[in-house]
């Protein structure tokens, strides 16, 4: 018996490819089994906050009559700051149906063009993965097909990035939750994908796997641990072929010296090193080549 197949996507980040997304979402679902997911797709719309502020300062425009402070007049003599209103974050009443129906069945597969349409909500992503495959028993899968399958030029059989982005690429937050591990490594994989590096995925996979693999493991039934915190930071510097991959840990590991889940990664070439802070806990950074493109 094929696992229920649902779909979720917010309908501002779509705009004008509704028809594209609900093309990815079928196609998709058809591999597990499923002809017709319409019936269990849930469609996050537009913050009605946000709406009503976008609505006020175009009343503002049209006829001239500083509506807007007038309401932000208002709303300070009630005590509310009107220029927060932006701000708030995004009510998920759709995310909430999708989850009592994932309650209802027992789990299933949740189709999502990507992770930007779990972010920005009134709860943060990483919570809210962890708390469909862990608690709910929900496989989730990326529907986009820069996601899926990013579309590279090959040298060598590797995949090669075609283009910049540099900078910061991606960051996110680990807690004490069992399966820490696995929401590190999908966030990795969307990353990289997203950013045209999808070709170190099984690189990166490995540092996840020997250093938030001993995080997660520590913090198992360990209610003392549930203070701590991991971030992992993906780093692509201007210029340089390499991609940098730091992990901030509250734990302090006691020392500099790498210890042994990290040793194999030493050895197939990958850059180590470990400090610790002069704030407490531990900085860990991984300089990684990528493949097809030479230091300048």
């Amino acid at each position: 018996m094929n696992a229920p197949v649902f779909a979720y996507y917010r309908r501002p980040l779509v705009r004008n490819r509704i028809r594209t997304v609900e093309t990815w979402v079928a196609e998709v679902a058809s591999l597990y089994g499923c002809d017709d997911p319409t019936g269990r797709t849930f469609i996050e719309f537009e913050s009605p906050i946000r709406l009503l502020w976008s609505l006020g300062e175009f009343l503002n425009q049209r006829i001239d009559a500083n509506v807007v402070q007038q309401v932000r007049d208002l709303a300070r003599e009630h005590g509310y700051d009107y220029d927060r209103l932006p701000t708030y974050p995004t009510p998920a009443p759709a995310l909430w149906q999708l989850i009592r129906a994932l309650e209802a069945t027992g789990g299933g597969i949740v189709l999502v063009p990507s992770l930007h349409h779990l972010a920005g909500l009134e709860v943060p992503e990483t919570t809210i993965l962890q708390h469909l495959s862990a608690n709910l028993n929900a496989r989730i899968v990326w529907v986009d097909p820069a996601v899926r399958n990013p579309k590279q030029p090959w040298v060598g059989g590797q995949r090669v990035p075609s283009g910049p982005p540099t900078g910061l690429l991606g960051e996110f937050r680990v807690s004490p939750f069992c399966a820490a591990l696995h929401l590190a490594r999908l966030y990795c994989e969307e990353c990289l994908a997203r950013c045209g590096l999808g070709g170190l995925a099984d690189a990166i996979d490995e540092l996840m796997v020997a250093i938030v693999g001993p995080a997660e493991r520590r913090w198992s039934g360990d209610v003392d641990m549930l203070g701590e915190q991991l971030v992992v930071r993906l780093i692509r510097p201007v210029d340089l072929g390499v991609l940098l991959v730091e992990v901030v840990e509250t734990h302090e590991h006691g020392d500099a010296t790498l210890d042994a889940a990290l040793r194999p990664v030493r050895a197939s070439g990958v850059k180590v090193h470990r400090q610790i802070l002069s704030g407490g806990g531990t900085l860990t950074r991984f300089e990684v080549s990528i493949p097809g493109l030479v230091r300048r």
